[in-house]
């Protein structure tokens, strides 16, 4: 099984581990307009999944890529860059970074948008555009560079 080495340039490998990082404390910032006891538990749980778990899986070997990142290469390559986990990857790397999808994405909106219903205010709003302009941008990353 031959695969080609995956290099990550350093602006993707700094700028998207820090956009991602952006994405967990906005989504923990979504849930904490609900309640602030389930949103320290959902930042720790969404941080270890991503930055633990996610990071491992993408990563089990230096032999697939041209210099070794640990793993942040392969995440910021997950969620902004070109799509990529691992060539030749299991289903549950997908599935998980799907899983990490909706954990950053539809479920803080649900959250923060039943939150507005209830009371708004501007710092809620704020909040739910930045949440909502990132995941597009991630989105529009991967259709970027689709063949």
């Amino acid at each position: 099984m031959s695969e080609e080495k995956l290099e990550f340039t350093q602006p993707l490998l700094i700028y998207g581990n820090l956009a991602l990082l952006s994405w967990v404390f906005l989504a923990f910032a979504a849930t904490w307009f609900y309640s602030q006891v389930y949103s320290w538990l959902f930042l720790l749980f969404t941080a270890a999944s991503i930055f633990m778990i996610l990071r491992r899986l993408g990563c089990s070997s230096c032999y697939y890529c041209k210099s070794c990142t640990s793993g942040f290469g392969r995440l910021s390559g997950a969620f902004f860059g070109k799509g990529t986990i691992k060539k030749g990857s299991v289903g549950n790397r997908h599935a998980l970074v799907a899983f990490i999808y909706f954990l950053l994405t539809p479920l803080p909106i649900a959250v923060l948008t039943s939150s507005i219903v209830q009371t708004f205010s501007m710092s809620k709003l704020t909040v739910l555009v930045c949440l909502i302009a990132l995941t597009v941008y991630s989105g529009l990353t991967w259709r970027k560079n689709q063949p």
